[in-house]
């Protein structure tokens, strides 16, 4: 009976600890997704970033040439 107990202990630990390590594998396999996922999010706020910084320098220049426009016509 005893032999029958430990057994039977033996075999849900078994199931437990294949289970544990099916999902072991499937979060290091979400985990190395989102890895990539977050490598191409940061690719893409780095170039977003470097568009805003075109188009601030971009607006900065037009404003100092209205200005000199502006003196230029008499307008100020």
């Amino acid at each position: 009976m005893h032999e029958e107990l430990v057994e039977d202990k033996l075999k849900t630990h078994d199931k437990r600890l294949n289970n544990h390590a099916d999902r072991l594998d499937k979060l290091e396999q979400s985990d190395a997704k989102k890895e990539v996922q977050i490598t191409n999010l940061i690719k893409s706020i780095d170039t977003l970033i470097m568009i805003l910084k075109i188009f601030i320098t971009m607006f900065g220049g037009s404003i100092v040439g209205f200005f000199f426009y502006a003196i230029q016509n008499h307008i100020f």
